[in-house]
Formats: structure tokens, sequence, C-alpha cells
């Protein structure tokens, strides 16, 4: 999950939010505003309501962020390496670049999201209590705490990408020996949990609690696709391992002059070769960006003519690099999605192939067919 917008960084972690973040703060300041407090603590002012609602919708992503950044702390300690934070529709998440070494480190990185939850709520239900029962701080602690709580409890759920689903593979990955198998296990306990999970949704349709059972139902999708997806990449990160990056790589690499128009690059160069990816060049010969035929060939032909390729190109700046040695699967865990906007591959300073998520499927089905 790619932050829409950057808010900064906390103890060296890059934190931001996805836009869909807007629509669940707006929703639960409504929720709060509306229904919690004048439930709680009524006979105040519907401005005050609204305005201890949006304080209560950031405070509740205030206690996301430091569920997530409780994770990013204990992964760096454990030596996987953090690219940030994003808190998006469902909450939060941390992407790690890599994978825990051991199961105890998986245990103690998955293990310690709820343990700050739990506590979030400890302290929120103490600053209630001091502030009095029947005040309307009260009532928002309050609150607070017990969301924590269910935020604790819903994050121990055994599936993917939950904390409990983590817990659960470090377990079996520790009695195993094997963390694919752990994964393997754990998402097929998780798929039980997401197939009761819609199982509920629908039947809260059928007995008049549409808006609860639909969500239910989607939190349950959410899982059930999660887990898959987590099952598939533990696969190919596997496959992958002691596979190093030039076994991928598309070489050599042709590169182009940045100052080539568009349109005489697709009439004169690009039936010249087989290749989708293009990195291009100062008159210095230094490499400013990546230039991808797909994108070139949508622009508007009326364009083509007055653009340049500089003017459309990626920004090297941008661009993941690698080094033809490293493992594969050390530069998926690295990227992530980076992949899709290709690799650029050095080998003492000079440019010698490009890695193309075609590269990567091409390797992981020659692998595939020395297995059967």
């Amino acid at each position: 999950m790619t932050p829409s917008i950057r808010l900064g960084r906390l103890f060296g972690i890059e934190v931001g939010f996805n836009w869909s973040l807007i629509f669940i703060v707006a929703l639960i300041a409504w929720t709060v505003a509306a229904d919690i407090l004048p439930g709680t603590a009524p006979g105040y002012a519907p401005l005050l309501y609204w305005l201890l609602g949006a304080a209560g919708a950031l405070l509740f992503y205030a206690s996301l962020l430091a569920h997530e950044l409780s994770h990013a702390v204990v992964a760096r300690r454990n030596g996987v390496k953090v690219a940030g934070i994003t808190l998006w529709l469902f909450g939060g998440v941390s992407r790690l670049e890599g994978e825990p070494v051991s199961a105890r480190s998986e245990a103690l990185i998955a293990g310690v999201g709820p343990l700050t939850s739990f506590v979030v709520a400890v302290l929120s239900l103490i600053i209630a209590v001091l502030a009095g029962g029947s005040s309307l701080v009260a009532a928002l602690f309050s609150w607070l705490s017990f969301v924590n709580v269910m935020l604790g409890l819903f994050n121990l759920v055994p599936a993917f990408p939950l904390d409990g689903g983590r817990l659960l593979s470090s377990l079996l990955w520790w009695r195993s020996g094997s963390r694919q198998r752990g994964v393997h296990n754990a998402v097929r306990v998780g798929r039980v949990f997401a197939y009761l999970m819609i199982a509920a949704g629908v039947v809260g349709v059928f007995i008049g609690q549409p808006v609860s059972g639909i969500w239910i139902a989607f939190v349950g999708w959410f899982l059930l696709s999660a887990g898959a997806a987590e099952e598939a990449g533990s696969t190919i990160r596997i496959a992958l391992r002691s596979v190093p990056v030039s076994a991928a790589m598309t070489s050599p690499v042709v590169t182009l002059p940045d100052w080539v128009t568009v349109q005489t690059f697709l009439e004169s160069v690009a039936p010249n070769h087989s290749f989708t990816t293009y990195p291009v060049h100062e008159a210095s010969g230094a490499l400013t960006g990546v230039v991808r035929l797909s994108d070139l060939v949508r622009m508007p032909a009326g364009e083509r003519a007055e653009r340049h390729l500089k003017d459309v190109a990626r920004p090297i700046a941008e661009v993941p690099v690698t080094n033809p040695r490293e493992d594969l699967s050390a530069l998926i865990g690295r990227i992530g999605g980076g992949l899709e906007q290709r690799v650029l591959v050095f080998d003492k300073g000079q440019l010698v192939g490009i890695v193309s998520p075609a590269d990567v499927a091409r390797v992981l089905t020659l692998r595939g067919a020395r297995a059967t």
C-alpha cells in the first residue's frame, strides 16, 4: 500500500496516508459526534460534540499509528528494513522490506502491535477515570479505550494480514521448521475465519442489518484475498531465493538521447527493438530517466512531435536500482510494487541490465518446470 500523501518521518520511518483514510476519518467523527458522545454525555452544545468527534477521529488514527510504529520499530531491531507506514481504509500497514529471519522474530514483530493497542486502551481508560465519569472528555477517552481493545482483539484473529495470522504462522514455522509451510497452514486457518465472516455478513443482510452485514462480508473477502496474496508472495520469495538478478535481467540495454522526440522514437527507434523500457541520457551521457513504450503510445498523436523523451521520462532518482549479484527474493522484498516500473541493474557504475515483472515471471516458469 503506497501512501497518497506523505506526512513526514517518525523515528526515521516515513509515514503517510492513502486517500481512503479521509472517508473513514469523516465517518468516525460523525459517529462519535452524533451517537457516542450524546448518548454517554448528554446536554452539551452540538458544536462541542462535533469538535470532540473530530478530535476522537484523529486520536483513533494516532492509536493506529502507534500500533504500526511498534511493528516497524521492532522489525528494524530484528534486522528487517522498513520502507514506511501507510494509514488507509482498513487502518494501517507497515511496509516491510524482506522477511523475518526466524519464527521468534516474526512473533515479536506481529505480537507487539496488539500489545500496543492494549496499552493505549489502558492509558485512555486512566484518562477517562481522572476526567470524571460524566464529562465529555471522559466519554471520549472511554470510547477510545474500548475501540483500542477491539482493535487489539480483532488483530489477534488468525487470518492474514492481521497480526494473529502472522503469530499463528510464526508458531507453525517454529513447529515445522519451514516458514513456507507455516504460512501455508496459517492461510488455511485464516481462510476458515474469512468464510465465516462472509457467511455472517450474508446472514446480517437477510435479517435486516444490511450495512453491518455488507461491511462484515467485505472484511471477510478482504482477509480471504490477503491470505491468498500472502501465500503466493511467500511461495515466490522462496522460489527466487539464491537466484541472482543476473539470471533474470534483460541485457544489453538500449539507451537513447533524451532530446529525441516521442514521434521520432515511435517511428524510427521502437520498431527496430523488442524492448518495452528505455533509459534515456543527456548529452554528457549521464542517465536522466526511463521511458516506457506503453506510456508513449498512449500520448495523443498531436503532442508527439513537440514532446521530447526527457519531458515524459520517469526521473532517474525515482527508478529503483540493484546489482547483478543481489537475490531476486531480496530485490522483490525491498522494492515491492516498484518492480512494475522496472529496475535498473548497475555493475561497477555501469548500466548492465533491466529487470521487469516479465523477466521475473520467466525465471519462475523455468524453475517451476525444473521442479516437475
